[in-house]
C-alpha cells in the first residue's frame, strides 16, 4: 500500500469523524447555551439541570441521526476495505 493511499484514507477518516461529530457537538453546545440562558435569567444554579438536558438533547440527535451515520461509515469501511485489497493484489 503506497504512502499517498494511507494518507488520502486517513485524510478522508479525519473529515468523516469531523463530519459525523458535528451534529451531536451543534446540538449539545446548542443547549448548553440555551440552558445557561434560562439559569441566567432565573438565578438557578444547578448543575444537574444542564448536564440532564444536554444528555437528552445529545440522546435523541444520536438516535435521529444513527441511520444516516451508520451508512456513511459502512460506505466508507466497504471504500477502504476496496482499496486495500486492490493494492494487495
Amino acid at each position: 500500500m503506497s504512502e499517498a493511499m494511507i494518507t488520502q484514507l486517513a485524510t478522508q477518516m479525519m473529515w468523516l469523524v469531523l463530519i459525523l461529530s458535528l451534529p451531536v457537538v451543534m446540538v449539545a453546545s446548542f443547549v448548553g447555551i440555551l440552558v445557561s440562558l434560562m439559569q441566567a435569567l432565573t438565578q438557578i444554579q444547578e448543575q444537574t439541570i444542564q448536564f440532564l438536558a444536554k444528555l437528552v438533547a445529545v440522546s435523541i440527535t444520536l438516535a435521529v441521526t444513527y441511520s444516516w451515520m451508520g451508512d456513511v461509515i459502512l460506505t466508507y469501511a466497504g471504500l477502504a476495505f476496496d482499496q486495500i485489497t486492490q493494492m494487495r493484489e
